[in-house]
């Protein structure tokens, strides 16, 4: 029996959906905080990751400390927290570190970040920059610097808002027992700890796509 070609083809429009947000440098210098422009407010689909990358010691020596959390949208708009949740720590300036985050529907780790389409996330950051006001929970470098990033979850591109599993059945004028149905997984988001994660994700998928291939339409 062959697999029509159509629903082999309908596989490949997730496999290129997720895509790497252009990193974001988590220093007060960085233009993307300038009240002159929205270049802070970022559009962003279920699948999709990005980097926030901690700044690094200027040529004084001098280096930008900071938390930065999650907060609602009051506490975005006011530079306060309230019950904020740690996104990450940039403390530490001997070391490149940076915040990897992909946004997904569905987290397998305890506590892990959750997003949903069609709603706004928020990151602030209200430490002075200083290591002694890294602690601050009002103002700091939020209301200073407008140290602030919102995301804005899309609805997924293809109009299916938490794409885990999709299945297609053929549709041919014959009973149940000869019709046959094809069911595969398309990945919303995984862990990631450097900037291969999602293509080995991909590159995994694409293989059990293949043996369908193979089997089904040679």
């Amino acid at each position: 029996m062959r697999l029509p070609i159509f629903i082999f083809l309908s596989i490949f429009p997730f496999l290129g959906s997720t895509r790497k947000i252009p990193d974001i440098n988590w220093i007060s210098s960085n233009p993307i905080f300038d009240v002159s422009n929205t270049d802070h407010v970022i559009s962003v689909h279920i699948g999709d990751r990005v980097s926030i990358k901690c700044p690094k010691s200027d040529e004084s020596g001098t280096y930008e400390y900071s938390y930065i959390y999650m907060v609602s949208d009051e506490e975005y708009d006011h530079c306060f927290l309230a019950k904020p949740r740690l996104v990450g720590a940039c403390d530490n300036q001997t070391v490149d570190a940076s915040i990897n985050i992909v946004f997904r529907s569905f987290t397998p780790t305890p506590g892990g970040f959750e997003f949903q389409p069609g709603k706004n996330y928020f990151l602030i950051s209200t430490s002075d920059g200083t290591l002694e006001g890294i602690d601050r929970k009002k103002d700091g470098l939020c209301t200073t610097k407008q140290m602030k990033i919102k995301f804005e979850v899309e609805q997924d591109r293809r109009g299916i808002e938490n794409p885990k599993f999709a299945a297609r059945t053929l549709k041919k004028d014959r009973d149940a027992e000869q019709s046959t149905p094809v069911m595969y997984v398309v990945h919303d988001g995984n862990d990631i700890d450097d900037d291969d994660g999602g293509s080995s994700a991909c590159s995994y998928l694409l293989s059990i796509v293949v043996l369908f291939a193979t089997r089904y339409i040679l």
